[in-house]
C-alpha cells in the first residue's frame, strides 16, 4: 500500500476506523496475494496479523464514537 492510500487526514472521530478499515483491507489483500505468489515466504502472515489489528481497532474505535454520541452515556474522565 502507497502512502496516497492511506489518508489519516480526516475531520471528524467517526471516519477514523473507516481509514483503519481500508487500510486492513489493502493490507490482507495484500498478504494473500503474496501469500499465493511465495508460499515459502512468512512475511505475509505479519501483514495479515497487523490487517486483523487494524480491523480491531477500527471496532473498537466504534464503540467508543457510539458510546459517546450516546445521550444516555455522557463523558467520563479517567481518575488521576
Amino acid at each position: 500500500m502507497s502512502k496516497a492510500e492511506l489518508n489519516l487526514d480526516v475531520d471528524a472521530p467517526g471516519k477514523v476506523a473507516g481509514v483503519l478499515r481500508t487500510a486492513a483491507d489493502a493490507y490482507l489483500q495484500d498478504a494473500e496475494e503474496r501469500m499465493q505468489d511465495r508460499p515459502d515466504d512468512r512475511t505475509p502472515v505479519i501483514w495479515a496479523a497487523i490487517a486483523g489489528l487494524l480491523d480491531s481497532s477500527a471496532a473498537a474505535i466504534d464503540r467508543i464514537v457510539e458510546q459517546r454520541l450516546d445521550p444516555r452515556h455522557p463523558p467520563t474522565r479517567q481518575k488521576e
